[in-house]
């Protein structure tokens, strides 16, 4: 049965199959837009000791996540701070049920009051000194409301912090135009608004974008549709994975479904161009069949190794990072599918009119000339660009090795993003908002006397604050009467000590309401909190290593007590050195897989590895030039190595498959290069334009990651064309063998191509 006849019998049936499964798609889309959602600490697995030491000082001592509030003119003696401590305290009703977002609620005013009275009754300049920097600007007036998220506001931070803005306007002279607020708690909520509220503007431009390029290409509105909607339906039906497999949307993942809908323009583009050749010399309908055939191996080459670009992600412990890898290729590998079901079975039943292509004066005509010049020369260039090409290689490999990774807030978010603007603003004017936490475990402490227990935790405590980087620190002894040094003598000293240790034993019950104490086991748990500045963009090995130092150096005289550390610090610390350490093996895994598929399909194993000269060089100049030029690689940008790679070869076996044909069919290496460039150079450029400019429109979001992933693929995928152009043809001329002449060229239409050997 012929492919003709095949598509005449079935034709309809996928026609009106797919459409029948287009709504059950659209739920899937629908529910997975709406479960978008970004949690930053769920980034890392919890096999990671970060994260495990994060979980278990979260049992013990409750979420180091908080909310800090300020506003200009939010002094000590400002009224409005206790009224507004007030208001976001109490409960809200969702949907008759009464739910309180926030559980401790602490401002300056409070905690300063709280230091000055009995039983402390600390100078207020001291009590000052204790709070700056935490809950009092440098100055020693500027203050803050500090919140801690209830367990209801971490399962909906995005109406923990709509609250936080909307009981502003309960306070007489306030409104929430006057707040300004960061903190932990509005990172993941900033990072939803950021990237899901532009994400529909830049789906309509790229969707503009493609279309245009197409229709440019086409010269037909048929044609354009039937590639558009395959598009369309590809990127609806990777959401659709997503959501029936069960796994939730996150920012990072958008892009999956952004990178299926390009790819299936450039796979539905190359398909298209085979139909629109043939159409030259068969009907409209013969020519489905054929530009299927042509169209097939190819098509699903790319796909596969696409795939595995993609699948070599799925290594990386990050999470965002490993979940694209696997929806990206479990997407691509669908769209493959529908393309080669779908679209023949729409050419078929909706042919276009080859009178409307006007062949004779496309653009393939047009571009004649370039291919014969191209062609004719490439023969006595090979050995130069190959050797530049080489030189390129070795030096970009240079610039890979200085590379570094970063994975702090303020590369998540454009410089002029309102919540880096609110960061700056209250680190600048309160305090330091990035957390780091060290527990002191403290064996067998009924062995020692609570005020030296306290001096230990002060020692410790002031060595921290001794650390560069290191802005604030708070522990019970901020909140503790002064401690006098043990070698003070006389009746008076020892009095005063035994007074000492006499209310601090009291306030041991306040200090665990606190969460500065824990009792576990017979240890006490103390916790210190330090707070580092997001701004700073400290080098955050470089400053755990120092911290590490300082503290052991502190806990020379006391061998019983081990500092544990938890914190954001470590966990972002964790995920950049995971970054760098998968970079390089997801792009290592995607190079072996995929040279090995070149070399198989070249049947030469050094012709195999150095065609993966062309396809590995533009992610390596990439991420070279950004080595040498100190620009640090976040996880948008991780995600372009492997990805690129994978989308690269497409173009390289679509031209390799027609450089074959020729050598079987029997004509010399020019001729076969010849015949490569005009069968799918054309496709080459549209499917390189269509996929980069179609993802350069994501460059214009908000959300770093999306915008630099933009940047890099449309930089990626160009410079992929023109290696595929100029040193794919010169590595095969150098390294392939003619094989015999087979009859296959019949099959393959090659006598449709006049070709001059």
């Amino acid at each position: 049965m012929s492919q003709s006849s095949w598509h005449d019998r079935f034709g309809w049936f996928i026609l009106i199959f797919f459409l029948a499964v287009t709504p059950i798609v659209m739920i899937g889309t629908k529910g997975a837009w709406d479960g978008i959602k970004n949690r930053v600490e769920d980034w890392l697995p919890e096999s990671f000791e970060e994260t495990q030491r994060l979980i278990w000082f979260y049992d013990r001592f409750g979420t180091d996540e908080l909310l800090m509030v300020s506003w200009k003119g939010c002094t000590l003696e400002d009224p409005r701070v206790a009224q507004y401590a007030q208001a976001i305290s109490k409960s809200d009703e969702v949907d008759g049920k009464e739910v309180v977002w926030f559980g401790d609620v602490v401002t300056g005013p409070e905690a300063l009051q709280s230091l000055t009275s009995e039983p402390l009754e600390l100078p207020e300049s001291l009590a000052v000194d204790r709070l700056k920097h935490w809950l009092i600007g440098e100055n020693g007036d500027q203050t803050c409301v500090v919140a801690v998220v209830s367990p209801e506001g971490e399962e909906n931070r995005a109406a923990a912090i709509e609250y936080a803005y909307e009981v502003a306007n309960q306070v007489d002279g306030l409104t929430r135009e006057d707040l300004i607020v960061a903190g932990t708690t509005l990172d993941g909520v900033a990072i939803d608004k950021a990237s899901k509220g532009s994400l529909a503007a830049l789906n309509l431009g790229s969707f503009a974008v493609c279309i245009l390029i197409m229709a440019i290409s086409f010269r037909s509105a048929r044609a354009t549709i039937i590639v558009f909607v395959l598009a369309i339906f590809c990127e609806q039906l990777s959401m659709a994975i997503m959501y029936f497999s069960g796994q939730q949307m996150d920012s990072v993942l958008t892009l999956a479904s952004n990178l299926t809908y390009v790819l299936s323009i450039s796979s539905g583009v190359h398909l298209m161009n085979y139909y629109r050749e043939s159409l030259a010399h068969r009907s409209a309908k013969e020519s489905v069949g054929w530009a299927l055939r042509s169209a097939l191996v190819p098509c699903l080459l790319s796909a596969g190794t696409t795939a595995v670009g993609m699948l070599s992600l799925t290594v990386s412990q990050i999470r965002p990072v490993s979940n694209f890898g696997a929806y990206a290729a479990a997407s691509i590998l669908a769209a493959a599918v529908v393309l080669l079901i779908w679209v023949p079975a729409a050419m078929y039943k909706f042919p276009v009119d080859p009178a409307t292509w006007q062949r004779k004066n496309d653009s393939a005509s047009r571009l004649q000339p370039i291919w014969e010049m191209l062609s004719r020369h490439m023969g006595s260039a090979k050995w130069p660009i190959f050797g530049g090409s080489l030189v390129a290689l070795v030096v970009s490999v240079v610039g890979v090795q200085k590379i570094s990774t970063s994975a702090q807030l303020h590369d998540l978010f454009w410089s002029d993003a309102p919540i880096l603007r609110d960061y700056d603003w209250l680190e600048e004017n309160v305090g330091p908002l990035i957390p780091i936490e060290v527990v002191l475990r403290v064996d067998q402490p009924e062995e020692v006397q609570t005020d030296e227990r306290f001096r230990m935790i002060d020692h410790v405590q002031q060595s921290i604050q001794s650390v560069e980087g290191v802005s604030a620190t708070m522990s019970a002894v901020t909140f503790a009467p002064v401690i006098p040094p043990k070698d003070e003598k006389g009746f008076r000293a020892v009095m005063r000590r035994a007074s000492i240790r006499k209310i601090l034993e009291g306030r041991l019950p306040r200090f665990v309401e606190m969460n500065y104490l824990r009792l576990e086991d017979g240890d006490e748990l103390w916790r210190i909190s330090a707070r580092v500045r997001a701004s700073d963009r400290l080098n955050y090995g470089a400053f755990m290593q120092r911290l590490r130092a300082t503290v052991d150096n502190s806990l020379q005289d006391y061998p019983s007590v081990e500092p544990i550390y938890s914190g954001s610090v470590p966990l972002i610390f964790k995920a950049q050195s995971e970054m760098l350490s998968d970079l390089i093996k997801s792009f290592g895994l995607a190079f072996v897989m995929i040279a090995i598929i070149m070399m198989i399909l070249l049947r030469n194993v050094v012709t195999g590895l150095f065609s993966m000269i062309p396809n590995v060089l533009p992610t390596l100049l990439a991420f070279g030039t950004m080595g040498y030029l100190g620009v640090q690689v976040e996880i948008g940008s991780l995600l372009t190595a492997s990805a690129a790679l994978g989308i690269a070869v497409d173009d390289s076996l679509h031209f390799i498959s027609w450089f074959n044909k020729g050598l079987k069919a029997g004509k010399t290496k020019a001729a076969a290069t010849l015949l490569a460039y005009e069968h799918c150079g054309l496709a080459m450029i549209q499917t390189s334009l269509i996929c980069s400019l179609g993802l350069l429109v994501f460059s214009l979001s908000p959300f770093t990651p999306v915008s630099r992933f933009a940047w890099l693929m449309c930089g990626l995928l160009l410079t992929a064309l023109l290696c595929d152009l100029l040193i794919l043809p010169a590595i095969l001329l150098c390294f392939t063998k003619k094989p015999k002449p087979t009859p296959e060229s019949s099959e393959a239409g090659l006598g449709d191509v006049r070709v001059e050997d």
